[in-house]
Order: structure tokens, then sequence, then C-alpha cells
């Protein structure tokens, strides 16, 4: 179980972001075993029109992400601006005992060996000799990282840096904007209520106590974090990632969940009573609703909702602040105009709850 508390966690201890080799990866698992991720099935169709050499080079790779992703992957995907030639460069750069370490666990259950492999040789002759009876070539495979992982590192690097040329550097021009409107989703709910009502979005992945402040993860080992202004802790959205949420915790990575993004992921079918009510506040009044209605067809800044309504644009922006925090609207920046739009998404859910209560057993 990995318990993470966040106790008298302030903005400050908390960060958002995005990273492209990260994704990459995901995506990469998504193609070991695409079975278990539904929702990513037009990728890999898509990925079938890849070169036969760099498919089969995915494929013989592929133990390096199938079942753990190494955190080594996360090196630098914090820099600021940083690009996915950038984390490359920063991944090169980890300490090979580090790279060891984190290879390992794409091979041998931890859990039973522990994570001292690569620093406790009775450690690791006990499951080289486990491995050398159930199954040599992995026994094999496991012997040159220990001893060297830099060559399996910089062959995994190549092949992704192949498939993001490929492939991937396209995928990632599509996703890259949703990703950063999903961090601004989760900033403005961390901003206005604090960690939580953004935690909730993660449901039923992971567990949550507000009242002790806590998440919790099942894993089959045991961690007990505290988030502090020393150990702060870091949201990656992904969208790949779903429909797992991970969380990256031992030295001497940086505290990490990587969360699926809302917009990329599954909705509910309706709304929930809480985000209803909220909704329904938002828009229970004319000019709120005029407001929608304006932007049901087209984005608008606020001065070309204060003319076509005939309000002050100071009134339109307290009424667009409202309903950006409520969640209905979005917002982005063109030129010196902030324009906003509807989210419909969130006013799909609205609608279909509402549709419950009608279509309900009291019908």
């Amino acid at each position: 179980m990995i318990t993470v508390r966040f106790g008298g966690t302030a903005e400050e201890d908390l960060a958002l972001t995005v990273s492209p080799l990260l994704e990459a990866v995901h995506s990469w698992h998504v193609l070991t075993a695409p079975g278990h991720h539904a929702l990513h099935l037009p990728w890999v169709r898509r990925c079938r029109e890849l070169p036969a050499a760099l498919r089969r080079e995915l494929r013989e790779h592929g133990w390096m992400v199938a079942d753990y992703v190494p955190a080594f992957f996360e090196a630098g995907a914090d820099a600021p601006e940083a690009d996915f030639a950038g984390q490359l460069a920063a991944v090169r750069s980890v300490p090979p005992e580090h790279l060891a370490t984190e290879l390992s666990q794409t091979l041998v259950d931890t859990t039973r060996y522990g994570r001292d492999l690569v620093t406790d040789p009775f450690v690791r002759d006990a499951a080289l000799a486990d491995l050398d009876r159930s199954d040599p070539a992995l026994a094999e495979r496991l012997r040159h990282v220990l001893a060297d992982p830099a060559p399996a590192v910089e062959t995994a690097l190549t092949v992704l840096a192949d498939y993001w040329d490929s492939a991937f550097a396209n995928e990632w021009g599509r996703l890259e904007p949703v990703l950063h409107d999903e961090l601004t989703r989760a900033g403005r709910r961390i901003a206005v209520a604090g960690v939580f009502p953004m935690l909730r979005t993660l449901l039923p992945q992971i567990r949550l106590d507000p009242g002790e402040r806590l998440l919790r993860l099942d894993r089959p080992h045991d961690h007990d974090i505290t988030v502090t202004p020393t150990r702060p802790v870091t949201f990656t959205a992904s969208h790949y990632v779903w429909p797992h949420v991970r969380v990256t915790c031992d030295a001497p990575w940086p505290l990490r969940v990587t969360y699926p993004a809302a917009p990329l992921a599954p909705q509910p079918a309706s709304a929930g009573r809480e985000e209803l009510l909220t909704a329904l506040r938002a828009l229970a009044a004319a000019p709120r609703l005029e407001i929608a209605e304006s932007l049901a067809g087209e984005s608008r800044s606020t001065q070309e909702l204060a003319t076509l309504l005939g309000l002050s644009a100071s009134v339109v922006s307290r009424h667009l602040q409202q309903m950006t925090q409520a969640g209905l609207l979005t917002s982005h920046r063109e030129g010196y105009y902030v324009l906003y739009s509807v989210d419909r998404s969130r006013l799909g859910r609205i609608a279909a709850a509402l549709n419950d209560l009608v279509d309900g057993p009291g019908a």
C-alpha cells in the first residue's frame, strides 16, 4: 500500500506538469499489451503502419516497459521547457546504479528480493540462482543489466527516438494542448478548493480519506510518504497512462503521481450530485445563461461578450470567473485576448444527470 499524506500541504508543495518522453513511454507500454487498454486501441491500430523494423524493435525491447515503467524515464521531466530531446539527454546522465536498480524491477519481483540487487551480492546471487533454475534467458538478461545497464538503456532510448520521429511527435502535437488544458483545470481546482477536489478525479483508481488528508494506492510494497516543502509532489497529466495511476516514490526520484487526464479518459455517463449542484448554481442567473448561449457557437472574449450582452466588461468578467471556477468554461489566449469556450463535455454530463432525474424510478 502506498500512502501519501498531505497534512498541511500548501500550493507551493504541489507542481503540475506534462512530459513528452514519459507520454511516449506510456504509449509504448500500451503497445506491449493492447488488450488491457481499450481506450487506446485507435493508437494501436495506427501503429500497425509503422515500419516493420521499428515494430520489431518495439516488441523486442518492450520488456523494459511492459509491467513496470522505470523511473529514470522521468529524469528531466520537471525541467522548465523540457522537450523530448532534452529528456532523452537527462536519462543518459542518470548514474548507472540507478539505471540498474530500475531495470532490475522490470525483470524480477522486487517485493520478493527487495531493491538491493545492485548493492547486495547475497541478494543478487539468490535472485540469479532462482532465475537460472526457472528462466535461464531472463537470468542472463538480469546479469547483463546488473553488470552494465547502459547498453540496454541506450537501446531503449534509440528505439524511443525512432518511434518519436516516425509517429509519436505528431501524436504529442495533438495531446500537448489538451494536457495543458487539463493542468489549467487541475490548478484552478487546487487554487479554489485545495488538492482533494482535484484528486477526486482520479477515483476509483485511488482511495481518498479527506478527513485524514490521505491518498492511498494499492500496491504490493509499502510506502508512507508525507508531502512537505522539502518533499513536494508533482502531478503529471497523461493520456496513455490510463487506466493506471502511477506513483513514483522510491529514492532518489522525486515524488510523482502520473494520472489520466480527465478530457482524454472515459467520462462518467452523468454528473454526480455535487457536480450537478455546482453547475446549476453557476447557471442560476440570467447573464450567465446568456453567456453560455453566446459561447455555444464560438469562443469569445470578455470585451466581445460585454458588447453582445450590453453589460460592462467588469461585470462580464465576474460572471466568467464564476462559470470557469464551476468548470463550465475553458479559456485560451490568442494574442492580446483571452477567449472563453463552453466545456461541452461538462455540460453533456450535466444534461445527462438532469435526464437521469426525469427518467428515474419516480418518473
